[in-house]
């Protein structure tokens, strides 16, 4: 569910993007992973998602061991 959500983001952006004449790759999407488990932001970084945010530093400190290299 989280990659065809994903997908549909990208999508978005680029419709978007083809709209207004701007080049999709200047827009950054940033996964929001507060309170997700690792298990969900790893199938994020599997679908393409490479910036992740979250609001206390703490929480980025649990995950960032579990995550692939970015």
């Amino acid at each position: 569910m989280v990659a065809e959500n994903l997908a549909q983001v990208q999508k978005n952006i680029e419709e978007s993007c083809g709209n207004v004449n701007r080049d999709p790759g200047e827009v950054t999407l940033i996964a929001v992973s507060k309170t997700k488990p690792v298990e969900m932001l790893r199938e994020a970084y599997d679908a393409g998602a490479r910036v992740f945010g979250e609001n206390k530093v703490q929480e980025i400190v649990d995950k960032y061991d579990h995550m692939p290299l970015m």
